[in-house]
C-alpha cells in the first residue's frame, strides 16, 4: 500500500526521491499538535511498535527511540500480556515518554526538517 502511494507522490514532487521521503513530515507534525493540545490533561505519551514483521518492528523501535521514546516492555503472546494486547490490539514493544520531554525534542526535529527543506528548495531554484 505504501510503495504505490510514495511512487505517485514522487511523480508529483521529484525532489521527494532525493530527500528520502517524509520520515518526520506530516506524522510528526500531527503528533506534535496533539501533544500540545493534550499536555494539560496528559503527562505521558505511549506508542506500541507493533510486531507484525521483524524488519518493520525493528524500524518502528528505532524511529520511536529517535523520536525520544524509551522502551518500557515487550507485549507478547503470553497470558500476562493479555491486558496490554486488549488495549493495543497486538504484540510489540511498548514505549513511553513524558510530553514535556518530547515537545522540545520534536521542536528541534521539526526545525531541522524545515531547514533541510528550505536548503533543498534553494539549491534547486539556484
Amino acid at each position: 500500500v505504501y510503495k504505490p502511494i510514495m511512487a505517485r507522490a514522487r511523480v508529483g514532487n521529484p525532489q521527494l526521491a532525493q530527500k528520502g521521503g517524509p520520515w518526520l513530515g506530516i506524522g510528526l507534525l500531527l503528533a506534535y499538535l496533539c501533544l500540545l493540545e493534550f499536555q494539560t490533561i496528559c503527562h505521558e505519551a505511549e506508542f506500541l511498535a507493533i510486531d507484525d514483521a521483524e524488519f518493520q518492528h525493528k524500524r518502528l523501535v528505532r524511529l520511536y527511540r529517535a523520536s525520544g521514546f524509551q522502551v518500557i516492555k515487550y507485549v507478547g503472546d503470553d497470558w500476562t500480556s493479555v491486558p496490554d494486547r486488549l488495549l493495543w490490539g497486538g504484540c510489540g514493544t511498548l514505549m513511553r515518554q513524558e510530553i514535556d520531554t518530547l515537545l522540545p525534542l520534536w521542536t528541534k526535529l521539526l526545525e531541522k526538517n524545515q531547514q533541510r527543506i528550505e536548503k533543498s528548495n534553494s539549491s534547486t531554484t539556484s
